[in-house]
């Protein structure tokens, strides 16, 4: 199976122009997202994002991003030295499937996409150690796969550089099974993405949507526990105040014992005793430039349990809060002729 040729696109990439034009198609790094691939995000979030509920998040801000951006000239001219080939960054999109979008770190003569990663240090060294097996390569093999699937290339190049560390590239090779499955999820959730249609929420890792959830039993739930949130930040501020004050007195005490390390008199025990030091063995690892196999840390691992975080905002006001945005939809549902397809047996399943 091969696609047909690229289309390119004159446009320089993050300007508002370039993030315009990837908001109208499914960029490379979502692919993982809809194939169920990334931890980070869900295809329901991601779904959000394009239809306008909720702004992206920025990733200039973070200070790994920041970093690889202004490497990522240095990472592609190393690559250029080393293979002796040039790579050329610009924008394109499948003629077949024009929602299909790429932003190229590097393009080869033969339409190779070449994908710039410039890791943390400790991702680095795993992709060292564990190459095609590192959490890294896994991830990003998705955005290198839809980048072929624009190129039309039989071979892309995730090149991992670090400014610290010796560069590694892996390599990414087409596969007609894999493409048919990218494809058709992408083709499918774009449809939902145009309709408006949101797709079927993780339960174990989205929000509960909220014609999901029983609000009449959780309203007055909800009112009582931030009522109650309320009240327990006012005695924690009490309780701050009397814990410096009791503080403030131990200080005094202390020095009443001379060069005893314990008292009890008058109602009051002190007790002075060294405490070990723990041991920082990532901090280890990173020193002696070794990677922890997940394996290994696997076997000296407690069984995990299940865990619950409640946040309140005891401000909350129902009366005032501002109702969620509307799904923009780019096609009318009766606009469509053709019946959407349904996933395959294969759509969101990690098979290979």
């Amino acid at each position: 199976m091969r696609v047909s040729t690229m289309k390119i696109v004159d446009i320089a990439q993050r300007t508002p122009d370039w993030h315009e034009w990837r908001r109208e198609g499914i960029s490379a790094t979502s692919c993982a997202v809809i194939m169920g691939e990334n931890p980070d995000k869900t295809p329901l979030e991601l779904w959000k994002e394009l239809v306008g509920i909720v702004e992206p998040a920025d990733l200039s801000v973070i200070p790994q991003v920041r970093r690889g951006v202004k490497f990522e000239p240095l990472a592609l001219q190393a690559f250029e030295d080393k293979y002796g080939k040039m790579a050329l960054p610009f924008c394109a999109e499948s003629t077949a499937y024009p929602f299909i979008r790429a932003s190229f770190d590097g393009v080869l003569d033969d339409k190779s996409p070449v994908e710039i990663k410039n890791l943390s240090e400790t991702n680095h060294l795993e992709v060292l150690q564990l190459r095609e097996h590192s959490k890294a390569f896994k991830l990003y093999r998705w955005q290198v796969m839809h980048q072929m699937i624009v190129s039309g290339a039989r071979r892309g190049y995730l090149w991992f550089w670090s400014p610290k560390h010796e560069p590694c590239c892996l390599i990414v090779d087409w596969d007609d099974l894999l493409v048919r499955r990218i494809i058709q999820a992408e083709e499918i959730f774009w449809g939902l993405v145009m309709r408006g249609v949101p797709p079927e929420a993780d339960p174990k890792r989205d929000v509960i949507p909220l014609d999901r959830l029983d609000l009449a039993a959780w309203r007055p739930l909800a009112n009582a526990r931030r009522a109650k949130e309320s009240k327990i930040a006012e005695l924690k501020a009490q309780l701050k105040v009397l814990t410096k004050e009791a503080k403030d007195l131990e200080a005094e005490i202390l020095p009443l014992l001379g060069e005893f390390r314990r008292a009890d008199a008058l109602g009051v025990k002190v007790t002075s005793y060294e405490v070990a030091g723990t041991v920082d063995w990532k901090g280890v690892a990173h020193e002696l430039e070794a990677v922890i196999p997940p394996d290994v840390i696997a076997r000296h691992q407690t069984g995990s349990s299940m865990a619950t975080r409640v946040s309140v905002d005891a401000s909350y006001d129902e009366s005032k809060a501002k109702p969620e945005p509307l799904p923009r939809i780019r096609q009318k549902v009766d606009a469509i002729n053709e019946t959407v397809e349904e996933p395959s047996q294969f759509f969101g399943t990690f098979w290979f």
